[in-house]
């Protein structure tokens, strides 16, 4: 997450599961950071009536709830959400943008941007999930 520093690299793992009659996909996740215990859980579905996708997601290295809408581009095979963050390292909200890419049927790449030291948009965060079959 510091630019010119090696990332950190951890291993977890990540039960998906559709919810509500298919409507909303729910997401735990389990694993690391920064060498402490990790846990996640987040909600996608696609909002009819606002014809985007939505996304909430809250997580044990904070105490507010991240919302999140964007669209999917079938050409690319990947979903493009914005929001907004509070960001604790510089004491602000700021906008997060995440990329869902679909590789396959059994891997996908989820990566997320937010501004740098400059401001400029920075991955400060990739994770490459693999089907357990």
């Amino acid at each position: 997450m510091v630019p010119g520093k090696p990332p950190e690299v951890t291993e977890g793992t990540a039960e998906m599961t559709m919810v509500l009659g298919g409507r909303f996909l729910e997401q735990h996740a389990k694993g690391s950071m920064m060498g402490q215990p990790f846990e996640g859980i987040g909600f996608t579905g696609y909002d009819n009536y606002k014809k985007r996708y939505v996304s909430t997601w809250m997580d044990s290295a904070g105490t507010t709830i991240m919302m999140m809408t964007g669209t999917w581009n079938e050409k690319k095979k990947s979903c493009t959400m914005t929001g907004m963050m509070d960001d604790p390292a510089f004491k602000k909200v700021v906008k997060v943008t995440s990329v869902q890419k679909m590789i396959d049927d059994d891997h996908q790449v989820f990566e997320m941007y937010s501004p740098g030291p400059d401001g400029k948009p920075m991955k400060t965060l990739e994770i490459a999930y693999t089907r357990k079959k």
